[in-house]
C-alpha cells in the first residue's frame, strides 16, 4: 500500500478572545433577545417614571463664620486647645435630631401649621442633605419633598433654628470662658503675690539685689583684699626693718620695752584695735554688695578712718611721748637721741596699727571666701523664684487681657452660622427627570439586552453560523451546505418533485464540494476519503451519499462504502438491500465484487452497504483485510467515499486513520457544539489522522454570508420555468483523474 503524507491538526480549537465582528454577529444572531430585554427594561422604566410622585428640591447655603475671638488660645488647664473648624462636626450638629425637632416645633406653630402635621424629625432627616462646598467654609443644604412650598418652609425653619442655636451656643461659650477666668484670676493673683514675696524675702535674707552683680562684686573684692593684704605685708616688712634699724641706733632701753608692753596691756587701745578690725572687715564686705558711693560703704569708711586716728592718739597718750601727760621719766640725752626715739615710737605705733589692719584684712578675706562659695546656691535659688514670678505674671496678664476681650466679644457676639442664600420655592420637579430617566432606561435596557445575548451565546454551545466554526478551528472550509427538504437530489428527481430554491442551493453546494476534492492533494493522491462528525444526526451520511451522486454524474467512478456498522444509513438513502455488505466482506471469504450494488443508471456509482451488524465492528475495521480492501478500491475507483461513525465516544473511525488518505469533518448548524467540534479534532489529532477540511451542513437562510436566496430569482424566473423543470443533473465537463 502506498503511504501518503498525513497532516496532523495542531491549531487552537476555541477562540474566546473579543472581536468586534464576532460581537456584532452575536447581536445579529440574538437580536430577538436584545430587543426583548431592551423593550422590557425601557417599558418598565417608563412606567416607573410616569407613575412616580414628583419630588421638588429646595436649596439654601450657610456661611460658617469664625471671626469671633477664640477662647482656645489661652493655654491654661481646663480650656479648649483648638479653634479650627471641623466641617464634619458642623454637619453632624446640623443633622442632629434635637435641632431638627426644634425646627419642626417652629413649623407647627406657624400660621400654616395644618400643612405640616405629617412632618416629623425622621421625615426631615430622610429628605435633608448637607454637603460642604469645595475650598470654602460654606455648607449647601438641600431638602426634597413632594410639596415645593413645604420644601422651602422646611429649609426656612431649619436655617432659623441653626442661626439661633449658633448664637446661643457662642454666647454660652463666652459666658463659660468669662466665668472660668473670673474664678481663676484670684488663684493666679495669690500665686503671683506669693512669688513676689519670695523675691523680696530673698533680697532681705541675702541683702543683695542681683546675684550676678553680687557675685562679680565678691570676686572683685576678693582680688582687692588679696592685693591689700600683700601691700600691708610689704608695709609691715618695711616698718619692721625700719624699727630694727632705729632700735639698733637708739638701743633697746627698758623704757621702750615698757612702752610696747603698755600698748599690749592697754584695754582701750586693744578695744580700738578690735573695733578697727571689725569695721575694716565690714567695710570690705559691704564693698562686695554696694558701690563706693553707697551710704553704708561711706559710713564704714569714715568709721574706719576715725578709729585709725583714735588708735594713733591712744597710742601716743598711753606712751606719753606726744601729749601733755608723759609716762616716761628718763629724757633722752641729746636732740638726736630724742628724734631717733620719736621715730622709733612712730615705727612701733605704725607697726601695731598695720598689723591690726592686716588682721582685719585676713578676717575680711575669710568672710569673702565664705560668701563666694555660697554664690552658686544663691544664684540657682534666685533663678527659680524669678522664673516662677515671670510665669505667674504672664498668666495673670493673659487672663486679664482675655477677660477684657471676652467681655467685649460677648457684647458684640454674632452667630457663627449665617444664611448666605435663603431657600426658594422650586418651580420644576427634581425627580423624576423624564428625559434623563427615559434616556437612562433606553441605555440600560440596551446594555442589559446585549449582556443577556452575550450570556446566552456563552451558555449555548451550539454552532449557529459558519463564522463561529471558522473562529474555533484553523482547517480549511471545503463547503457550506444549506438545509434542504429532501434527503437526496436523486430522490427529488425520481419523485418528480418541483425543484425549489433550497434544492438548487443544495445542488450547487455539493457540486462546489465535488470540485474542491481535486485540490485536497497533488497528483490525485487523495482518493480514499472518510467522512465523520463529532456527534450523530449532523447529516454526514446524507452529504456523503449526495456527494457520491454528484461525482458519479461528473463521470467519475465512485465507490460509496458504509463503514458505520453500528447505525447504518446509506442503504436507506439508496433504497438498496443491506443483507450483505462491508461486514460480510471483512468477516467472510466472499469477494467484495459480489457485494457491490450499482446505484445509478450510468453505472458509475457503486455502493457497498454496511451489511449485517457485527458484535464488534472495531475489530473488523482494524483488521488487515480492511487495509487490503481499501488498497484494492484505491486502484479500482476514482474516489472511495467512506461513511464512518461519529468520533466522540466511538473508536471505529479511529481505526481507519492510517488506512484512508484523508478525513473530512462534518458539522451541522444548530446541532454541533463548539466543544464537540474541538473534542472531535482532538481525537483525530491524537490518532494522527489527516484532516483535510470541514463541511458545514444545514445552513439556514438567516446566515447572511452563506445564504442562497438569489436562487429564487434566478432559477425560478417565470420566463425560465420550462427550462428549469428538467430534472436531469447537468454534467460538468471535467477531465478524469
Amino acid at each position: 500500500m502506498t503511504e501518503y503524507p498525513k497532516a496532523t491538526y495542531t491549531g487552537k480549537y476555541v477562540d474566546d478572545s473579543f472581536k468586534l465582528a464576532k460581537f456584532f454577529r452575536v447581536l445579529r444572531k440574538r437580536w430577538i433577545v436584545v430587543v426583548a430585554v431592551s423593550v422590557t427594561v425601557f417599558a418598565g422604566n417608563t412606567y416607573y417614571t410616569f407613575t412616580r410622585t414628583p419630588q421638588y428640591r429646595s436649596n439654601a447655603s450657610l456661611l460658617i463664620n469664625n471671626s469671633t475671638i477664640p477662647v482656645s488660645d489661652i493655654q491654661v488647664p481646663g480650656l479648649p486647645s483648638s479653634s479650627l473648624i471641623n466641617l464634619g462636626t458642623e454637619i453632624g450638629i446640623l443633622r442632629s435630631r434635637p435641632l431638627i425637632e426644634v425646627a419642626v416645633s417652629k413649623m407647627r406653630q406657624s400660621p400654616s401649621a395644618s400643612s405640616y402635621k405629617d412632618i416629623d424629625a425622621g421625615t426631615i432627616m430622610a429628605g435633608l442633605d448637607i454637603r460642604p462646598e469645595k475650598d470654602a467654609l460654606i455648607l449647601r443644604l438641600t431638602y426634597t419633598d413632594s410639596d415645593p412650598k413645604r420644601a422651602r418652609e422646611v429649609l426656612n425653619a431649619l436655617s432659623q433654628t441653626y442661626v439661633e442655636y449658633s448664637l446661643s451656643d457662642r454666647r454660652t461659650k463666652s459666658s463659660t470662658a468669662i466665668k472660668f477666668i473670673q474664678d481663676k484670676l484670684p488663684q493666679v493673683k495669690q500665686q503671683l503675690d506669693k512669688s513676689s514675696l519670695a523675691v523680696t524675702q530673698f533680697r532681705k535674707t541675702y541683702n543683695i539685689v542681683d546675684p550676678d552683680t553680687y557675685a562679680a562684686s565678691v570676686y572683685k573684692m576678693r582680688e582687692a583684699l588679696e592685693v591689700k593684704a600683700q601691700e600691708l605685708q610689704i608695709q609691715i616688712a618695711q616698718v619692721q626693718q625700719q624699727y630694727q634699724s632705729l632700735s639698733r641706733q637708739v638701743g633697746k632701753s627698758p623704757d621702750a620695752a615698757i612702752s610696747g608692753a603698755i600698748l599690749q596691756q592697754d584695754i582701750p587701745y586693744q578695744s580700738l584695735v578690735k573695733q578697727f578690725q571689725d569695721v575694716e572687715t565690714n567695710y570690705f564686705l559691704e564693698r562686695t554688695r554696694f558701690r563706693e558711693d553707697h551710704p553704708n560703704v561711706i559710713a564704714l569708711k569714715d568709721r574706719r578712718d576715725e578709729l585709725y586716728k583714735l588708735l594713733q592718739t591712744r597710742a601716743q597718750s598711753v606712751v606719753g611721748i606726744r601729749g601733755g601727760n608723759a609716762n616716761i621719766t628718763n629724757e633722752p640725752n641729746s636732740p638726736i637721741q630724742q628724734t631717733l626715739a620719736t621715730q622709733l615710737f612712730d615705727a612701733q605705733t605704725t607697726l601695731a596699727v598695720t598689723q591690726a589692719q592686716l588682721d582685719s584684712i585676713r578676717n575680711a578675706q575669710s568672710e569673702v571666701a565664705s560668701a563666694f562659695s555660697k554664690i552658686p546656691q544663691i544664684q540657682q535659688r534666685f533663678v527659680e523664684i524669678q522664673r516662677q514670678l515671670a510665669l505667674d505674671t504672664s498668666t495673670y496678664t493673659k487672663l486679664t487681657e482675655k477677660l477684657e476681650e471676652l467681655r467685649i466679644s460677648e457684647a458684640q457676639e454674632i452667630s457663627s452660622w449665617k444664611v448666605l442664600e435663603p431657600p426658594l420655592i422650586p418651580t420644576t420637579p427634581f425627580s423624576p427627570d423624564i428625559q434623563k430617566s427615559l434616556t437612562t432606561g433606553a441605555f440600560v435596557g440596551l446594555v442589559l439586552g446585549v449582556l443577556a445575548a452575550l450570556i446566552l451565546n456563552r451558555l449555548d454551545q451550539r454552532i449557529r453560523e459558519v463564522e463561529e466554526v471558522k473562529e474555533i478551528i484553523d482547517i480549511p472550509l471545503l463547503a457550506s451546505i444549506p438545509m434542504t427538504e429532501v434527503a437526496s437530489l436523486s430522490a427529488m428527481v425520481g419523485q418528480g418533485i418541483l425543484p425549489t430554491s433550497s434544492y438548487y442551493a443544495f445542488k450547487e453546494a455539493m457540486s462546489s464540494l465535488a470540485l474542491n476534492l481535486r485540490y485536497l492533494g497533488t497528483d490525485n493522491m487523495m482518493k480514499v476519503i472518510a467522512f465523520t462528525s463529532s456527534v450523530p444526526s449532523e447529516g454526514k451520511s446524507t452529504l456523503t451519499y449526495n456527494l457520491s451522486t454528484i461525482l458519479a454524474a461528473l463521470g467519475y467512478k465512485v465507490l460509496l462504502v458504509d463503514a458505520d456498522m453500528r447505525k447504518p444509513t446509506v442503504h436507506k438513502l439508496t433504497k438498496l438491500s443491506n443483507k450483505a455488505g462491508l461486514s460480510t466482506a471483512l468477516a467472510t471469504p466472499s469477494p467484495w465484487q459480489d457485494l457491490i450494488q450499482v446505484a445509478d443508471d450510468k453505472g458509475n456509482l457503486h455502493v457497498l452497504t454496511s451489511g449485517s451488524i457485527p458484535p464488534n465492528p472495531m475489530l473488523l475495521l482494524e483488521s488487515a483485510k480492511m487495509t487490503a480492501l481499501l488498497q484494492e478500491w484505491r486502484q479500482e475507483y476514482d474516489y472511495v467515499l467512506v461513511d464512518t461513525p461519529p468520533v466522540i465516544g466511538i473508536t471505529d473511525a479511529q481505526c481507519l486513520t492510517s488506512k484512508v488518505d484523508t478525513f473530512i469533518l462534518v458539522a451541522a448548524i444548530n446541532r454541533s457544539t463548539r466543544s464537540g467540534i474541538s473534542r472531535a479534532l482532538e481525537v483525530l489529532s491524537t490518532a494522527r489522522a489527516n484532516v483535510s477540511g470541514l463541511l458545514i451542513n444545514m445552513i439556514g437562510s438567516s446566515d447572511s454570508e452563506y445564504h442562497y436566496g438569489y436562487y429564487d430569482q434566478y432559477y425560478l424566473n417565470p420566463t425560465e420555468t420550462e427550462e428549469e423543470s428538467e430534472p436531469a443533473v447537468t454534467a460538468i465537463e471535467i477531465s478524469k483523474p
